[in-house]
């Protein structure tokens, strides 16, 4: 099994391409500032919907600010069978741009 967490340098080079990226953040944080191709899905949502709208081959990267909660639902969903991992650090390691609206 591959390691849980990922570098900024890692996105930022290419190293690992996610195919869908899950940022866990409020809607109002997510809509000042998020890594482009996110989608928002809430913390306190994220355990009722993520398994559900999320398929067992798709690349999965979870975010959060500071990388503690993504870390949990990573692992909440590796154990489901889901190939995922979080972004270490969070966004406030995150040097990329962001995309905001």
């Amino acid at each position: 099994m591959s390691k849980l967490e990922v570098h900024c340098w890692e996105l930022d080079c290419g190293d690992y391409v996610p195919d869908l990226i899950l940022d866990i953040r409020s809607k109002d944080l997510f809509q000042r500032g998020y890594i482009k191709g996110s989608v928002n899905l809430p913390y306190v949502r994220f355990q009722a919907e993520a398994e559900a709208s999320t398929q067992p081959n798709v690349k999965i990267l979870v975010v959060d600010p500071a990388g503690a909660r993504a870390a949990e639902m990573a692992v909440w969903l590796r154990a489901r069978g889901r190939a995922v991992r979080y972004l270490k650090g969070g966004l406030a390691q995150w040097r990329g741009t962001l995309e905001t609206g």
